[in-house]
């Protein structure tokens, strides 16, 4: 069975998935890491697997299903000097929080919906230099990633990561 997958982030700049007052809370523990970060912000991403293509009229009712909470104010203007990773549940896995929508979602009338899932993503803002924005290298970015989800539970993937694999079930 071949399943379409449809990303929804919330209108404009996303829906926060970080209060202020937990990045104020995280920020201390990821510059202790690396000096060098300056802001964190996270916004929730909803990737929704259905059974067949999506219409228009699907397309806006899940929109309007997955656009609740406050929008994420911290985001960065400037994301492309920005690191961003996504946390999603562990791959093969259903999360709790997945079957919950999944049942909202039926019982909504969207039977079309084979599952719904969540996850953040995050963006480390670094310090801008005088000549330019500074980086992250990829073993700081792992050390970062290790504070904002939990091992048993969740993966830490590249924003350019397959959604289908978080689809699959595993043997």
């Amino acid at each position: 069975m071949t399943l379409h997958l449809t990303t929804f982030e919330g209108e404009s700049r996303g829906i926060s998935a970080l209060s202020d007052f937990r990045a104020h809370q995280l920020l201390p523990r990821l510059q202790a890491i690396n000096d060098k970060i300056t802001g964190i912000s996270g916004r929730f991403v909803h990737l929704v697997a259905t059974q067949a293509l999506p219409s228009d009229a699907l397309k806006l009712q899940l929109q309007a299903l997955l656009n609740y909470g406050e929008a994420c104010s911290n985001w960065p203007d400037d994301v492309a000097s920005a690191s961003l990773f996504v946390v999603t549940p562990r791959f093969g896995t259903v999360s709790p929080w997945a079957s919950k929508a999944t049942d909202i979602a039926h019982n909504c009338g969207l039977n079309n919906i084979r599952r719904i899932e969540r996850g953040v993503r995050y963006t480390l803002t670094p310090e801008r230099g005088w000549l330019k924005t500074k980086s992250f290298d990829a073993e700081m970015l792992a050390h970062a990633a290790d504070c904002l989800h939990d091992r048993m539970t969740e993966t830490v993937v590249d924003q350019r990561f397959d959604p289908t694999s978080l689809f699959e079930s595993l043997p």
